[in-house]
């Protein structure tokens, strides 16, 4: 009877969610998304097409880098701002607040970002340039998801579709030039150099795109140091569920290099860049359900804009997954045959990618709901069986195992998320 009930319920929501705001709104948002998506992609053949699978294996080597030192600079902000400023955007004093706060939180993120980094060449005898290129790129590129955060808390959906192709159409200028005009071949660190420092270039569009008038950076001392307790607090959490989250993605890349050679983080890595665009989805999703989900939480509408939103990732899911057996085709042309090897990797990972659209709203869910902790406990969990199943498969299977522990690293926190949000919604 409760299946019945469930089945009634998804086909009455999916029929308004072809109705919805959901849609309307998004479109902009994705097609921005999808020239973002392009550029990147375009941004990273060329890149490998200029390297050679050694000099590849390197750069790919740092570039798994960035993802956590840019979860270091933002330090759990990016959720953070859309979760307290979404209900307060028309209060030009909670605004200021909010905003006053945010900056002080981040500087605090840049000072232990800077640390980290001496702390990696200090411990890990790391390329001193390699990590100073980091760390730069890692502020740089927090700013621009700061202000990603902004344009959603405030739905200025035309504005962030005008944003967000930026980042990588000026990585993509300038990788072009720099390869046009230079007197030598581009290696691993003048790439990975484009790839994090290239933002730095877009900052004053901001200024110009965003209606700068609606936003107030000043509030009273007493107001911001209130302020500043609860953002730390959801923002730790958030921290540590990013961390986890995000090693756990890259975890593969540094076992093999461990166990294997640069070739073999090249042919793993060159797979692993081609779901950029499922990345940049993710993030549209994260875009357009997140403040919705954040306005709803203590509303009984709560619970059918979240059904809504796994079915929209459903559909999208669907749609993509013709893309599994094309992944020969899209490989050898990409890559000129170079990198065929990575061919059943992609397929391995291929997959993973569907089920994590699918799954994505559920932890968008748990942020609105403010329980980033439970997103943290959950992210651990993955790292802990991708860690196990790292040194398990990658030492005799390479770079098959490690698409193997990839895709199975994730299923427990998947049907435990999943798990949990049947049970408070069915009871």
């Amino acid at each position: 009877m409760k299946l019945t009930k469930v089945v009634q319920f998804a086909k009455n929501s999916l029929t308004e969610l072809l109705k919805s705001k959901i849609l309307k709104s998004s479109f902009f948002v994705i097609i921005s998304k999808i020239l973002a998506s392009l550029f990147n992609l375009v941004f990273m053949i060329y890149s490998v097409n200029i390297l050679s699978k050694s000099e590849n294996g390197v750069f790919q080597y740092y570039l798994g880098f960035i993802p956590v030192i840019l979860s270091i600079a933002e330090f759990g902000l990016s959720s953070a701002l859309i979760k307290f400023l979404s209900p307060v955007v028309d209060n030009q004093k909670d605004i200021g607040i909010v905003l006053s706060s945010s900056l002080i939180v981040k500087f605090c993120s840049f000072l232990f970002l800077v640390f980290s980094g001496l702390g990696m060449f200090l411990l890990f005898n790391e390329d001193p340039l390699a990590i100073f290129i980091l760390v730069v790129g890692g502020i740089s590129m927090s700013f621009i998801t700061f202000s990603e955060s902004i344009f959603v808390s405030f739905r200025a959906y035309y504005s962030l579709a005008l944003w967000t192709p930026l980042t990588n159409l000026i990585r993509l200028a300038v990788l072009y030039v720099s390869d046009k005009y230079s007197n030598f071949p581009l290696n691993h660190l003048d790439i990975l150099s484009i790839f994090a420092i290239s933002p730095l270039f877009i900052y004053i569009l901001f200024f110009f795109i965003f209606k700068r008038q609606t936003l107030c950076w000043n509030a009273k001392f007493s107001e911001i140091k209130q302020e500043i307790k609860r953002l730390a607090l959801f923002n730790f959490w958030a921290f540590v569920a990013s961390i986890f989250a995000i090693i756990s993605d890259r975890l593969e890349i540094f076992f093999i290099k461990k166990y294997h050679s640069t070739e073999q983080v090249a042919i793993y890595g060159t797979a692993l860049q081609l779901f950029s665009g499922f990345v940049i989805i993710l993030s549209t999703l994260n875009s357009i359900i997140f403040p919705g989900l954040s306005r709803l939480v203590n509303s009984p509408e709560f619970k059918k804009f979240l059904l809504k939103a796994v079915l929209f990732s459903m559909v999208v899911a669907l749609a993509l997954s013709p893309g599994y057996f094309l992944s020969e085709t899209i490989l050898n042309f990409l890559f000129n045959e170079k990198y065929s090897e990575s061919i059943p990797v992609f397929k391995i990972l291929y997959p993973n990618y569907l089920l994590q659209l699918v799954f994505a709203p559920l932890g968008i869910a748990l942020f609105a709901m403010g329980k980033p902790k439970i997103l943290a406990i959950l992210a651990f969990l993955r790292f802990l069986f991708g860690l196990i199943l790292d040194n398990l498969l990658i030492p005799d299977f390479g770079v098959m195992g490690a698409g193997v522990s990839f895709f199975l690293g994730q299923v427990i926190s998947w049907l435990i998320l999943g798990g949990y949000f049947w049970a408070i919604f069915w009871k």
